[in-house]
């Protein structure tokens, strides 16, 4: 007979396992709505000769910074190695009244870094020619030479034409969130749901197994009934007065009666 107590039990560990599967699913048929949901465009400025930007830093780690984008071709006619676009492109960033171009802000006109954002922008033909305050370090090494931005200051960036400003920092700490997020949906449910699984067939296979509590004979007219063939076995002093052998009674011998009376002896006549 099959154990109750631990079926019921691999029955809660199924469930349990089969809805943390479920979560894991539906994360996974989730995830692509999720990350729509977080298009560069809604990081990116409108264009304009002036921004005003905040460096923050919330988590210490150092920030990605802002990118200076402008529209443009990336031809270089001159040859030497730049975009030209790039070249042309003049812009100050102003703490107040104090320039600091130079602290504040790099510039790559190279075409591998006038054209790094494609990915985000594709078929939009932005140039990124300038990068502010990008305080993180790519290497991990130190060896990168970072801009130096004080944490809660507001810079004023301004240019010869029309630039759109990109928060490249807070758009990729909204992507690592929500894959964050994703990842721990996943491993998390699927995780507790694959161990789950396999220790409630475990249980299920012991609860099958394994016998569960047997019920005492039933006892009807002082006999217990014959249970699975087991034959009934009285206690132990009846057993012993039932093996007591019978006792016999000790009679005195029979002896022979004795004649009751005598022959009769011979009378002899002597005349």
């Amino acid at each position: 007979m099959a154990n109750k107590p631990v079926l019921i039990a691999a029955a809660v560990v199924l469930v349990l396992s089969l809805g943390s599967l479920a979560v894991a699913g539906a994360a996974i048929s989730s995830v692509e709505d999720d990350f729509q949901k977080i298009t560069p465009y809604s990081y990116l400025s409108e264009t304009s000769t002036s921004h005003e930007i905040k460096y923050v830093d919330d988590d210490g780690l150092g920030s990605a910074g802002f990118y200076i984008l402008i529209e443009g071709e990336t031809t270089d006619e001159d040859q030497d190695g730049l975009v030209d676009a790039c070249v042309d492109f003049e812009f100050t960033v102003m703490d107040g009244s104090t320039d600091v171009t130079e602290q504040a802000s790099e510039v790559d006109c190279t075409r591998d870094g006038a054209t790094q954002l494609d990915g985000e922008f594709p078929d939009e033909g932005f140039i990124a020619v300038a990068k502010i305050c990008d305080t993180y370090d790519d290497e991990g090494n130190g060896s990168e030479d970072v801009e130096s931005c004080t944490i809660g200051t507001m810079y004023s960036v301004q240019a010869n034409t029309g630039m759109m400003v990109f928060d490249s920092d807070s758009y990729y700490v909204d992507i690592l969130g929500e894959l964050g997020d994703f990842l721990g949906e996943l491993f998390g449910g699927s995780c507790f749901g694959i161990i789950g699984l396999c220790c409630g067939v475990i249980l299920l296979i012991v609860g099958l197994i394994m016998g569960g509590k047997q019920q005492p004979p039933v006892m009807m007219g002082g006999m217990p009934m014959n249970q699975g063939g087991m034959g009934y076995q009285a206690p132990v002093g009846q057993m012993q007065q039932q093996m007591q052998p019978p006792l016999v009674q000790q009679q005195a011998p029979i002896q022979p009666q004795q004649e009751a009376t005598q022959a009769p002896s011979q009378v002899w006549d002597q005349s």
